[in-house]
């Protein structure tokens, strides 16, 4: 960590470590927040954030930053704004990793050493909607092509409303957007002129995204290969704690290449089931087989759905939105809809 020049003060600031609270109540919380009183935000204005598209790290930057968003501040243009300042705004401060991934997944492998709660509390086994995942991605692309939030400043720190960290008391509150209230180092170290670090450019690949996140499916030390050197064969158990798939007569499971829109996965699934009363094809993207493949069938990993059957009428086409771009979102697997993959011949066996 960067020591404070002499323009700066003397003081040190707070440790950048695993969040801890006071065992106090949300009721004590949320009152000692409200009489914590604001600190004007001064003249400073954030800095503009730019990584070019091009580049090799982008796509692993803006999916970081997309689960950051959703994950932290839900489904709300606003809130994610509001969290994407804090994360870029941490990326080119000395006290902090100088890249995206770094910032946000910082001690994310120790459960209660994670800079942002959703990266070490499970919250990312739950799958977000496509349509959801993809308006965070959207504010991301924003914010990483220039886009700034000034109502949060120059702020490092978040929490909710109903907490009280120990760290609060040591920083200036300076916003609250939504139930977040933001905090920026007192003294030199929250000005403009402090967050001067230079961005690496290394964005690290996270396991826990392999899910939702194409650009994430590679190891660390082999970039473009598969993450997973497992065969068809392991058993690894499924992180998620997802729901194995039992094999029944009709049932054919294949491995799929994620990308483009998926239309010929449609078409293979038309051929696989022709002159079959009841057929269902199931996919698996191929570069992320630790996560499921057609001898670890786990039903929340599915990348696309066929089923047909020609006794009730039943034909279902269904893709996975985050592998495949789809003009509709009634396309899109989901978790409404996901009992298809289970579907046993008729309406009354479906689960």
């Amino acid at each position: 960590m960067r020591q404070p020049s002499a323009r700066e003060p003397a003081t040190v600031p707070p440790p950048v470590a695993p969040v801890t609270f006071k065992q106090v109540t949300h009721q004590d919380a949320q009152a000692l927040n409200r009489v914590t009183p604001f600190v004007p935000p001064g003249p400073d204005r954030p800095i503009a954030f730019h990584i070019d598209k091009a580049s090799e790290s982008y796509g692993r930057a803006l999916d970081c930053l997309a689960s950051a968003l959703l994950y932290e501040a839900s489904d709300t243009r606003k809130g994610q704004a509001a969290v994407a300042q804090v994360v870029l705004n941490r990326v080119r401060h000395p006290a902090f990793p100088h890249s995206v991934c770094g910032v946000i997944y910082q001690g994310s492998e120790r459960t209660s050493g994670c800079q942002f709660t959703f990266t070490c509390d499970g919250a990312l086994a739950r799958i977000p909607t496509p349509a959801m995942w993809r308006r965070a991605r959207e504010t991301a692309a924003a914010f990483l092509a220039g886009e700034t939030d000034p109502a949060v400043g120059m702020a490092t720190h978040y929490h909710t409303d109903w907490v009280r960290p120990y760290w609060s008391a040591a920083l200036d509150k300076v916003a609250q957007v939504d139930t977040h209230l933001f905090f920026r180092w007192r003294g030199g170290w929250g000005r403009r002129r402090a967050f001067d670090a230079v961005y690496t450019g290394a964005e690290t690949y996270q396991r826990q995204l392999t899910l939702i996140s194409p650009a994430h499916r590679t190891t660390t030390d082999k970039p473009g290969t598969a993450l997973s050197t497992a065969t068809e064969n392991d058993t690894q158990p499924d992180p998620a704690g997802g729901t194995m798939l039992t094999l029944q007569e009709g049932d054919h499971f294949i491995l799929v290449d994620g990308g483009g829109d998926g239309t010929r996965l449609a078409m293979q699934g038309l051929g696989e089931c022709t002159g079959q009363a009841y057929c269902k094809v199931v996919g698996w993207d191929r570069h992320s087989l630790t996560y499921g493949s057609p001898n670890r069938p786990i039903i929340h990993t599915v990348a696309f759905l066929y089923v047909s059957d020609k006794r009730t009428g039943v034909e279902i086409v269904l893709w996975d939105c985050t592998r495949f771009n789809r003009p509709s979102d009634s396309q899109c697997l989901s978790a409404q809809n996901r009992r298809w993959i289970t579907f046993k011949g008729d309406f009354s066996h479906a689960s």
